[in-house]
């Protein structure tokens, strides 16, 4: 019986030893940052002199397949990763069509935008393409990276397709370090920028048909 006991009371300790080996040999993990760009409203066009507003669909477009996800897309060269434990909300291309779409309701110029299934009769279609969005760490792995967003647009009058406007851009914006909450304010400046940008190239578009 006390040999029996002896066994159990080794066995229990080796259990504990065991289990406490396994807790203190885990990796420590970071948790992961989330970051959105919220685009404060701009207020920047003047309203047209009737008051009228055309209504302009969003026709298509696309977003880089490799930033289009909610993981924020780095370069380096020939290189391209992920940052790490930084994440954005939601899907890159989800926040930025979301900022596009609360820009155009905010602006007073002459285009409204609508998504499909919106009422309201269309004139004029949109088409964004956003080719570039990344971090680009151009002055080594250490360095603040630059952010770089590549914007194609075009404005077209629906009933004949006729391109009232077109126009492509790019926006760079230097991060202020290299820390996640650095780089997402960086990207949020970036995509004000684009969207500000965007507006006004509709915007002249309606003007440039009215005035035809």
């Amino acid at each position: 019986m006390t040999l029996t006991r002896n066994l159990l009371r080794l066995a229990a300790g080796l259990a504990a030893l065991a289990l406490v080996g396994c807790i203190t040999l885990l990796p420590e993990t970071k948790p992961t940052q989330l970051y959105r760009f919220a685009i404060p409203v701009s207020e920047t066009v003047k309203v047209t002199p009737s008051g009228v507003r055309a209504v302009v669909i969003r026709a298509g477009g696309g977003f880089h397949p490799a930033a289009a996800g909610d993981r924020i897309l780095t370069t380096q060269g020939a290189e391209a990763a992920y940052l790490a434990n930084a994440r954005w909300t939601q899907a890159a291309s989800v926040l930025f069509d979301q900022a596009l779409i609360g820009a155009f309701a905010a602006s007073r110029g002459p285009a409204r935008l609508v998504i499909a299934g919106e009422p309201g009769r269309p004139v004029f279609g949109l088409r964004v393409d956003v080719s570039r969005f990344e971090a680009n760490y151009d002055s080594g792995a250490r360095a603040a990276p630059e952010i770089h967003v590549d914007v194609h647009v075009v404005v077209t009058r629906l009933k004949d397709q006729k391109v009232m406007q077109e126009q492509s851009f790019s926006i760079r914006q230097r991060a202020a370090e290299n820390r996640g909450a650095a780089i997402a304010s960086a990207f949020q400046a970036a995509v004000a920028e684009a969207i500000v940008t965007i507006v006004k190239t509709t915007d002249a578009g309606v003007s440039a048909a009215a005035e035809g």
